[in-house]
């Protein structure tokens, strides 16, 4: 009984369908057939309108030469006729002849034709038309009048509108026929043998499909119906046999099913079916193990809340929102979150949980698989602690700097509205560590820095972040800082901590930092940029004695390009070999003669001329070059000693001036040694002078090396004396010849009485060690007159001679040689 009602619904609908189907055949093909009967009468108006122009041309060019003699003679009855022959187009229904002065000569009217489609007219036609014809004779086509002619539109739009009407009549009443005539051909050809198909494929058992109950009728055999019933025919066989091979699959996933249990229940990791709040519903073995359950306790029935540390429970909820909101958009997604769960015997561990839900279920749910990763979770603390902190100190590298300085610039940036403050940057070198590093040893450096690193942790609070960036360079971050005079009130903070002396090993060591400052957003806006000026006022504070702190400068920074730009050229100059030796003279006091020479570097760069050594030496030093600079010094003057003893020059002494990083960080020694012997220079001609202040750095090392100086043969004299604060017991350990006595107290030697004690004082202290004592710097007779009244053995400076170059400085040794009765 069901199935006949379900017959007869289907017979509706399919009546319904012919129906719908034929209504909209009719109305197809009445819509076609009205739009090419509006195609044609659109394109008849158009050659209606043509039309019209053409034949009102046409009469008026026939009556043109008759109108123009007309009007020439000022003939009347010429023009009456002429007037007369227009009116034989109908349309017309006024004209006017006139002549050249205006005159009508002929004129007829009449009223025009008025019709109730006078609005159509006027959409199709416009309003009625004029047309003026100017008449015209002779060569010269004197104009002699007008002809003037008016046509009724009406009239014509009537008769066009007539046509229009039955063009349409006779076009929807063709295409209304069509329609029917198509609608009774498809429901005999299409619509009645497709359902016979219909009817066909109703009787096919879904269960069980059985092609043979596709009968195809011998009449459709070779047509299309054929074709779509032997395609059913061999759907449906197909069919039947996916169904065998379903029904066999679904007996392989069943068994398969039972495998998968088996193994969940076996496998290591927790497996949990939960529903969208949690509530678990299946669980494997492993998972009762993990949350640390007793044998005869479940978790089923039972929420992961219960697990979860409180502080983490709000990240699981909203990951479970989040897949099942995806759910619904019929995504399949992933969600894997770790978190901190308490067993049941209040044991705590981490968990990695792998989060899906699961398709197609009845009711929503997700599967849960948890992974104790509490051992791997602690390695890889301690693999990013280790990226991101110093080894030896412990404090925070440069990576994790940079991360902490950037985050400070963000919040300036995020929240500029709302802060006024800065970002502080304060770049710390320590002075000297190298000397401690290399005399000492890298353990006792290393030492070094971890006590520096402790003390910088005391210096600063909790919002500032202090780290090591390699070697002996530190960093201090002030993320928020008030005032600017804050972050030199930090700086000296660490100045203060640092002053006191570290017991490293039972030594006794002093470190003093460099620091340089710079500020956000002065000074950078980035990491970059704030380091590199930070460094630049570092260098800065160093370069002026160290122990202190500098803020950054604009010029600063003009300043290091400046040095950048002579570490460049000095490289050159090495290169093009730019560099020359001037040579000053010393004299003997008591006979007047001149005793030794004092090589001094110039650098004679091409398009520039010469560079005070005081611009180049500097940076010389910083950049490292000052070794090789100084070498080729020593093998120039060893090469110039050769040559003049060639040409039989009075043998003098020369002394050369040997830089700090020269004596303690290079092997003067051996390099000396090696330039004497391949040049041949004896030893005894060359006395090395060594600043006072480099030689107090390091006593011990100081002493050390000039005892091999000593022993190659070579004279060693301290330079500027008496500003580096030397004691006598430290004067009596090293292996010197003479000092020279810094030209800042003999240029007052003789107005300043301090200076001329301390003068008087050096020279009696120098003869007492049995040093000879050289005054540098004399430009006056008066300072000459008492440096030999106080007993000074030799003098040097420009009252005696400026530095000059080998050949000149040649005749000077000769004229100061051979007067020795001279008195300077």
């Amino acid at each position: 009984m069901p199935d006949k009602s379900l017959d007869q619904q289907r017979l509706k609908w399919r009546d319904r369908l012919s129906v719908k189907q034929a209504r909209i055949a009719v109305a197809i093909t009445l819509l076609i057939g009205l739009l090419f009967s509006a195609i044609q009468i659109a394109w008849d108006l158009r050659e209606e309108q043509t039309q019209i122009d053409r034949t009102v041309k046409q009469v008026l060019a026939t009556l043109r030469e008759s109108a123009t003699q007309a009007a020439y003679g000022l003939d009347e009855t010429l023009a009456a006729r002429v007037i007369s022959g227009l009116f034989e187009y109908e349309p017309v229904y006024e004209a006017v002849l006139r002549d050249n002065f205006n005159n009508i000569l002929a004129r007829t009217s009449q009223q025009p034709s008025s019709s109730n489609r006078t609005f159509l007219t006027k959409i199709m036609f416009g309003e009625n038309q004029e047309y003026e014809v100017p008449l015209q004779t002779g060569s010269s086509n004197d104009l002699v009048g007008h002809l003037s002619v008016k046509i009724d539109t009406d009239l014509i739009a009537v008769g066009f509108l007539n046509r229009a009407t039955r063009i349409l009549t006779s076009g929807i009443l063709r295409n209304l026929l069509l329609g029917f005539v198509l609608v009774a051909f498809f429901y005999t050809t299409l619509t009645k043998p497709l359902l016979r198909v219909s009817a066909l494929l109703r009787k096919v058992d879904p269960q069980n499909p059985d092609p043979k109950a596709i009968d195809i009728p011998d009449d459709h055999a070779r047509d299309e119906l054929g074709m779509i019933l032997h395609t059913t025919r061999g759907l449906i066989d197909r069919i039947s046999t996916t169904l065998v091979k379903l029904r066999s699959t679904e007996q392989q996933v069943r068994d398969r099913e039972s495998q998968l249990n088996a193994i969940v229940q076996n496998v290591a990791d927790g497996i949990l079916t939960i529903t969208p709040t949690g509530r678990v519903i299946e669980y494997n073995a492993a998972s009762k193990q993990l949350l640390g359950l007793m044998r005869d306790e479940t978790p089923q029935g039972r929420t992961l809340h219960e697990f979860i540390m409180p502080r983490a429970i709000p990240l699981f909820e909203h990951s479970l929102e989040e897949l099942f909101a995806h759910a619904s958009q019929n995504d399949v997604v992933e969600k894997r979150i770790t978190l901190p769960l308490v067993r049941a015997d209040q044991t705590e561990i981490d968990v990695s949980i792998a989060l899906r839900v699961i398709p197609d279920a009845a009711t929503p749910l997700m599967t849960a698989v948890l992974n104790d990763i509490t051992v791997q979770k602690r390695y890889e603390e301690q693999l990013v602690y280790m990226a991101n902190h110093d080894a030896l100190t412990n404090l925070p590298n440069r990576s994790m700097l940079e991360l902490s300085l950037s985050k400070a610039l963000q919040s300036h940036q995020d929240n500029a509205t709302k802060r006024s403050g800065a970002t502080a940057v304060l770049f710390i070198d320590l002075d000297r560590f190298k000397v401690i590093n290399d005399s000492l040893g890298h353990d006792v450096g290393d030492l070094l820095l971890k006590a520096v690193g402790g003390r910088l942790q005391k210096v600063i609070g909790r919002q500032e972040v202090v780290g090591r960036l390699g070697g002996d360079e530190f960093l201090i971050i002030i993320p928020d800082l008030k005032e600017t005079q804050d972050a030199a009130i930090l700086s000296q903070a660490v100045l203060d901590a640092l002053a006191p002396a570290f017991d490293i090993k039972g030594r006794v060591l002093f470190v003093t930092p460099s620091i340089g400052i710079a500020l956000y957003p002065s000074d950078g806006k980035d990491f970059p940029a704030l380091m590199r000026n930070a460094d630049t006022a570092m260098y800065s504070a160093k370069s002026s004695g160290g122990g202190t702190y500098h803020y950054f400068t604009k010029t600063m920074n003009e300043s290091a390009m400046a040095r950048l730009v002579i570490e460049n050229d000095l490289r050159e100059a090495l290169t093009h070999n730019q560099f020359e030796l001037h040579y000053q003279p010393k004299v003997d006091l008591r006979t007047n003669r001149i005793c030794g020479l004092e090589a001094l570097i110039r650098w004679n760069q091409p398009g520039r001329g010469y560079i005070s050594p005081m611009q180049f030496i500097p940076v010389a030093e910083e950049t490292g070059l000052i070794g090789k600079i100084g070498e080729w010094v020593i093998m120039e003057v060893c090469r110039q000693i050769a040559q003049w003893d060639k040409q039989s020059i009075p043998p003098l002494p020369i002394a050369i001036n040997l830089s700090p990083r020269q004596l303690i960080e290079g092997r003067i020694t051996e390099t000396i040694s090696r330039i004497l012997s391949d040049t041949g220079t004896p030893a005894a001609r060359i006395v090395l002078e060594i600043t006072e202040t480099v030689m107090m750095q390091d006593i011990k090392k100081s002493a050390a090396i000039l005892d091999e100086l000593r022993h190659l043969g070579l004279q060693i004299a301290v330079d500027d004396f008496g500003t580096g604060y030397s004691s006598l017991a430290y004067l009596k350990r090293l292996p010197i010849n003479s000092i020279k006595i810094d030209r800042s107290f003999v240029r007052d030697v003789t107005i300043d009485s301090d200076d001329a004690a301390i003068t008087r004082t050096i020279i009696a202290m120098g003869h007492n060690l049995g040093l000879r004592v050289v005054a540098e710097g004399v430009e006056t007779t008066e300072q000459m007159d008492f440096l030999r009244e106080s007993d000074c053995d030799e003098a040097q400076g420009f009252l005696i001679a400026t530095p000059l170059p080998p050949a000149e400085i040649v005749h000077h040794i000769l004229r100061l040689s051979a007067t020795t009765d001279t008195r300077l």
